[in-house]
């Protein structure tokens, strides 16, 4: 009831950065004895069964810290002593550079900070409403609608556009991310270490040196496992560099229940937590100390076709309970929340888009990625995106829990106004409006309000807002500098040609 007569009264609403990804911790779905037991299982399935690594490079880095290497096979049987170091070493806090200082993060738990992603290759074009190719320009329209919505906490690109050369598509989604956000950057899928290499290139041009970089990253770059056990070489060699250079890696399992895992959610949690704790250690293997981020994207499987489901309530809990057992582990942690397999922008997505993202926030996540996107992450919608984003800065004002103090309580107020008082026109009223939840497309008017207005379904008013954010986004918008810039897109030149074949 309270959007229209605020509107008209010109308040606005939270967008102080800081305040609004604030956050209290909140639930537990993994206690500690179950925790032990899962960890138990992953360290055993490493040291006993071992992971493959299509890497000489990583395998000889294991090697050197003791781990059994199967040459033939390719197979690493780490001890358990070693993940357990690896654990120790790794950092339990990080501090990552904005381009903007404002919009720094922090990693300890104190704050909630969610974003896009994903490799989708298609998008909702916003004047047909028809699917098209991705293109790099979407990926820039994310980072400039990031300058503008507060809740978007870093930026990562939803796309791997399809009007670049695809070989370098990587190098394009941090150009352009980069060249347009002015908040903190996640890089998507690097799949060798020359492409590693280049981003940290470009990472260092945009920080202002590699021991800038190094001191306060202003990049993480997503490092997948391929479950059941497996690591692919030119993603262990990616992780060997950035662990060099100081930039977090983003270990990502995507065990799905029922097809490359066990169907049961305590094996399938097993399985992924033993490929995190793969990764864990070929990062400290490379070096003592190297940043990282314990993330993942677990699904399940549609009982009768063996698809792909990521939304389904066991994907649910599996993300939530990725972020307890990294909350265990004491490592910041990244849950792979609003991935719907809705077919189109509506409720479907936006069910499971608001209960994979609400119940990792209060599991207490560090990080949470994906919203804008549909069918499994593969698709970008622009209005799935404002939609989302409401269910955003929802789930931030949930996670921020209810302060209690003094003035919160009114107790002396309550005793002005009385028995059958309003509180509606007293000045603690006013004061604090600013702080009620107010949703940028959702409708909260009176039905006849709406009916005069046109009736304009959600859909359409998504459109509208997205445009218009768009609009003001380009009007004032915050370029590098200019020979940043030129350096930038000599590394993506440079990417197109030496990261062919």
């Amino acid at each position: 009831m309270w959007g229209y007569p605020l509107a008209r009264l010109g308040i606005q609403m939270i967008t102080d950065f800081k305040r609004l990804n604030a956050r209290k911790r909140g639930t537990q779905l993994i206690d500690k004895d179950a925790f032990q037991r899962i960890h138990n299982a992953s360290l055993d399935i490493l040291e006993k069964d071992g992971i493959r690594i299509y890497s000489q490079a990583a395998l000889n880095l294991l090697k050197q810290r003791g781990a059994r290497i199967d040459g033939e096979k390719m197979v690493a049987r780490i001890p358990k002593s070693l993940v357990e170091e690896s654990i120790r070493s790794v950092p339990k806090e990080l501090e990552l550079r904005a381009r903007n200082p404002e919009y720094d993060l922090k990693l300890d738990g104190s704050n909630l900070y969610i974003t896009f992603d994903g490799c989708g290759v298609q998008t909702y074009d916003l004047e047909t409403g028809k699917k098209r190719p991705a293109r790099k320009q979407d990926i820039m329209d994310e980072g400039f609608l990031s300058n503008v919505l507060p809740g978007v906490g870093y930026m990562t690109p939803s796309l791997a556009p399809q009007d670049v050369p695809l070989h370098a598509h990587v190098l394009h989604g941090v150009e352009a991310a980069f060249s347009t956000s002015e908040k903190f950057v996640m890089s998507e899928s690097t799949t060798t270490g020359a492409e590693a290499r280049l981003q940290i290139e470009m990472a260092a041009a945009v920080a202002g040196g590699r021991d800038k970089l190094a001191q306060k990253p202003n990049l993480a770059a997503i490092i997948c496992a391929v479950p059941p056990l497996n690591l692919d070489g030119g993603g262990s060699d990616a992780t060997i560099e950035f662990a060099k250079a100081g930039v977090p890696v983003m270990m990502m399992s995507m065990v799905e229940a029922g097809v490359s895992g066990p169907i049961t959610l305590a094996g399938t949690l097993a399985l992924s937590n033993a490929e995190i704790m793969a990764i864990l250690t070929l990062t400290q293997c490379t070096k003592k100390g190297a940043p990282a981020i314990y993330g993942s994207v677990l699904s399940t499987m549609e009982p009768r076709t063996g698809g792909y489901v990521s939304g389904a309530p066991e994907a649910v809990l599996l993300t939530a309970a990725i972020v307890d057992l990294a909350k265990h582990y004491r490592i910041p942690s990244q849950a792979g929340t609003f991935g719907s397999n809705a077919l189109a922008p509506g409720s479907q997505a936006a069910t499971e888009h608001c209960l994979t993202t609400l119940l990792s926030a209060q599991a207490g996540a560090d990080m949470c990625n994906g919203f804008g996107l549909l069918e499994a992450s593969t698709v970008l919608s622009f209005e799935q995106l404002m939609l989302d984003y409401d269910i955003v800065t929802e789930v931030l004002y949930i996670s921020k829990g209810i302060e209690v103090n003094d003035d919160t309580l009114a107790r002396d107020l309550i005793s002005k106004v009385g028995i059958g008082g309003t509180f509606l026109t007293n000045r603690h009223t006013l004061t604090h409006l600013r702080e009620v939840w107010e949703p940028l497309v959702f409708e909260y008017g009176p039905y006849d309000d709406w009916v005069k207005r046109g009736s304009v379904d959600p859909i359409k008013r998504a459109n509208a807002k997205v445009k218009a954010l768009l609009k003001e986004a380009k009007a004032n918008p915050a370029p590098l500098d200019k020979d940043v810039t030129k350096e930038v897109q000599a590394i993506v030149k440079k990417a197109d040609k030496e990261l062919k074949g």
